[in-house]
């Protein structure tokens, strides 16, 4: 069986190893050998992997683990709100835990980033393991340390930086996956070939090619290298001071969309893909590139989603891309790319100069 494995250096104190298998979910107790004295474990489950396999989590984690205590978590974007996030916390603080008590979350970003600042925050840290169970999840949002949850003011303003002690992602969770689900994960996967990467475009290319759109063993691949990029570049800018902000290529525009367009309106794939279309736009005329935006089309026309209900929005899309955690003396900053591979950080100075490329990228997905 193809199995792979990174080790992600985040300092002396933090290293943990990101594992990556198809269909040995049972090799998870690697990461628990020599523990005997660990008795009890904590899973946080998001509802709809646990309707599909609560029996491969409870048979292979009771193998483990004499105790198990679970939460289910309501899937969606909607569960990353202070509500949840209390009601997670408490039902932590009720448990018979102490601080090396393993907490495992088993689910995609959503409940990777709730989990995850829950994990933080009880009894000032419990040891975390990601059990990425979507394609957005293995090749984003499980790795890198970033938790938290939303707020009526923006996505993912309350959180904090919180390494977990290992990830281990099985591509059979993904035989389960929606339509969308798919699509969050490959605009985060054309993010990387656009930022760093532009190989992984012909391995794209292969997999719909060959018919290979949904098979989760034939993506082993294209994750792996997409882990990869994410975690050299954690490694070297673990709290998102330098270029570890080029991983927000086209979400600035995207999380506009999300946030004025209600969460759950559009997927978070639909609005990155937009996003970065309207990123390339902006490189095109900001700094005068020649990066071909049917690029992103190719891939975003495979999923049919409009952005027609936002047209008469555009004034309320800029003034939400201003309350970007990345904003700075409320001036829109953006990752924009001089060419493929080469991306930059530019501070707008004339933020009515993005109402074109609204107008134009809204006409494009309408």
């Amino acid at each position: 069986m193809d199995n792979r494995l990174t080790i992600l250096n985040i300092s002396n104190e933090s290293r943990y190893t990101i594992k990556l298998v198809h269909k040995e979910l049972r090799k998870i107790s690697e990461y628990f050998l020599g523990s005997s004295d660990l008795e009890r474990a904590l899973v946080i489950v998001d509802q709809k992997v646990h309707l599909y396999h609560r029996d491969l989590i409870e048979n292979t984690l009771g193998k483990i683990f004499k105790y198990l205590s679970s939460y289910i978590v309501p899937s969606g974007e909607k569960s990353k709100n202070l509500s949840q996030f209390s009601s997670l916390l408490h039902w932590v603080l009720e448990q018979p835990i102490e601080r090396n008590t393993p907490f495992i979350v088993i689910g995609g970003g959503v409940v990777g980033d709730l989990g995850g600042f829950v994990a933080a925050s009880a009894l000032r840290g419990l040891p975390l393991y990601h059990v990425p169970t979507t394609l957005l999840a293995m090749v984003d949002s499980s790795i890198g340390g970033k938790t938290g949850i939303n707020h009526s003011t923006g996505k993912n303003l309350i959180g904090s930086f919180y390494q977990p002690s290992g990830v281990f992602a099985d591509t059979h969770f993904l035989s389960t996956l929606d339509q969308k689900e798919w699509t969050n994960g490959l605009s985060e996967i054309v993010k990387y070939a656009f930022i760093q990467d532009r190989g992984i475009f012909t391995i794209l290319e292969k997999l719909f090619t060959q018919n290979h759109d949904y098979e989760p063993s034939k993506w082993l691949d294209v994750i792996y290298r997409s882990a990869q990029i994410k975690s050299e570049i954690v490694a070297v800018d673990a709290l998102e001071k330098g270029r570890r902000e080029f991983l927000n290529f086209g979400h600035t525009f995207g999380h506009a969309i999300e946030n004025i367009a209600d969460y759950g309106t559009f997927s978070h794939g639909e609005a990155i893909f937009a996003g970065m279309y309207a990123a390339i736009l902006t490189s095109n005329e900001f700094l005068h590139a020649k990066i071909d935006p049917n690029l992103i089309l190719q891939y975003a026309s495979r999923y049919n989603f409009s952005l027609a209900c936002l047209r008469y929005l555009i004034p309320d899309l800029i003034e939400q891309m201003k309350r970007d955690k990345k904003a700075q003396q409320s001036h829109i900053r953006l990752i924009l790319l001089q060419d493929i591979e080469a991306p930059v950080v530019y501070t707008v100075e004339n933020e009515n100069r993005l109402t074109a490329i609204w107008k134009q990228t809204i006409e494009t997905f309408s």
